[in-house]
């Protein structure tokens, strides 16, 4: 039998992440080699850290050869017909978290997925860590993002309980998260990132694919979330610490920007957007929260 050629869900790192129970079902029937069609360069940087996986393709040089099979997660009712977490969405589906889309999409595939638990990714273990509380404050997408003083009165807290905090950041913080004297650790790469992620005593991050990571590893992990975010998967060690209702306004600015109806990524780059409300449904999410939240599952 040919390569089976799995094709994400996004070309986030978040969305490979999600998308890793498909991969890990496919490698363990055992039935021919797993290639990932990786959406974006990130995606493909990740790629040795996935077990069993027999390499990747660029989407834009993707070619499905006699005897192959793609498996693309985004050729699907539940990723064309409406923008996940949105009220059309909910309305057609009904409530529905990632691990929900992901189940239905792979048994509509012939795809038996374990959701029961997170199958790690490879991982080094790095020394010094284990009473170490991680943030994950960087992100692609400012309006999932934290205030630096939330981060400072997040990190005081932590210390009040006896853990040490740390910023995870792909290379020096900005100046402004330097001004909060959190110290940092740089690590650069997705695989970098996977072995701090894992070797943490837990994690706080915002709604992006190192928090997600980090909940792979089956770390204790805060994500700080939209409320209609339906990226939080429901294990014990996961928690999330959701905003208020977003306003009309933002919904309606997130729907002039929407490309679930898009199957192939090869070549699109979504046009930017930011809320015209400043993120003001994060707003309720508090470091006495999320620390809150923390406690419960360390």
């Amino acid at each position: 039998m040919g390569d089976v050629l799995v094709a994400p869900i996004s070309f986030g790192l978040g969305d490979l992440v999600v998308s890793l129970p498909v991969i890990q079902a496919l490698v363990a029937e055992g039935a021919g080699q797993v290639r990932l069609v990786a959406r974006s360069h990130v995606q493909a940087l990740l790629g040795d850290r996935i077990r069993g996986l027999a390499g990747w393709v660029a989407e834009d040089r993707l070619t499905v050869g006699a005897g192959e099979r793609l498996v693309d997660l985004r050729d699907h009712r539940l990723q064309r017909d409406h923008w996940w977490g949105s009220a059309a969405f909910v309305e057609a589906f009904g409530a529905m978290d990632i691990n929900d889309i992901v189940a239905c999409i792979a048994a509509d595939a012939g795809i038996a997925v374990d959701l029961s638990a997170p199958a790690p990714l490879l991982a080094r273990p790095r020394r010094g860590l284990q009473d170490t509380v991680l943030f994950v404050h960087e992100t692609d997408g400012p309006d999932k993002a934290w205030p630096p003083q939330r981060w400072a009165r997040t990190a005081a807290l932590v210390h009040d309980v006896g853990l040490r905090t740390l910023l995870v950041t792909r290379a020096a913080p900005s100046p402004a998260m330097r001004a909060t004297g959190i110290s940092h650790l740089v690590a650069p790469t997705p695989g970098d990132a996977v072995d701090v992620l894992s070797s943490c005593r837990a994690v706080i991050g915002v709604d992006t694919g190192l928090t997600h990571v980090a909940v792979q590893q089956r770390t204790p992990t805060v994500t700080i979330c939209r409320e209609n975010s339906v990226y939080v998967r429901p294990w014990p060690h996961s928690r999330a610490l959701r905003g208020a209702p977003c306003t009309a306004a933002c919904r309606d600015m997130e729907a002039g920007h929407t490309y679930n109806e898009r199957i192939s990524l090869a070549g699109f780059t979504p046009s930017p957007w930011r809320c015209p409300v400043g993120a003001a449904c994060l707003d309720t999410t508090t470091p006495l929260r999320a620390v809150a939240m923390l406690q419960e599952i360390l």
